[in-house]
């Protein structure tokens, strides 16, 4: 199956599944575009965000990559964050966190899952991160996730953000 039409169905699937998740009975089928704007950013997890990225049609790009103007000309963030022992950002993440803090989040819409990490310990940490993106204007989008946690699941968690990015 054609990528962009892969994508748009799944989108579709998740539009449906929301709207009728909250007891609407009528379903208004959207066939919802590519998002150009959208960025999954990640170290060390490529798998993932490219399976999140191919599922909205977005780009994934190495935590490595990215710089202030990309930042800015992006709307939308998928931050795939990774942390070392003790709850402390992994170098290429902390080097990241430090070019989102230098440019206005005002207006980007960012949600954020864990991929390394351990829920109970760094859970404080993860928050703190969220609420310091939020501090720069960021709106967080849908709920902190880790990944490989019993309740994490990816179509779920993909269809749940997504109409809110």
């Amino acid at each position: 199956m054609e990528e962009s039409l892969k994508t748009s169905l799944f989108r579709l699937k998740c539009r449906c599944t929301t709207m009728y998740g909250v007891g609407r009975r009528q379903f208004k089928f959207l066939w919802v575009m590519k998002h150009e704007s959208i960025v999954v950013v990640y170290d060390s997890c490529q798998a993932i965000a490219e399976e999140i990225a191919d599922k909205l049609g977005a780009e994934a790009v190495s935590v490595q990559s990215m710089n202030n103007r990309q930042i800015k000309n992006s709307q939308s963030f998928i931050l795939a964050v990774e942390f070392q022992s003790a709850g402390q950002l992994t170098p290429h993440w902390l080097y990241a966190y430090l070019n989102f803090h230098a440019v206005s989040l005002k207006g980007k819409k960012i949600a954020v899952f864990v991929t390394l990490g351990n829920k109970h310990d760094d859970d404080h940490v993860a928050k703190e991160f969220c609420n310091k993106l939020k501090e720069n204007g960021a709106h967080i989008v849908g709920e902190l996730q880790y990944a490989g946690t019993p309740e994490w699941n990816l179509d779920n968690w993909v269809c749940a953000i997504s109409p809110n990015l």
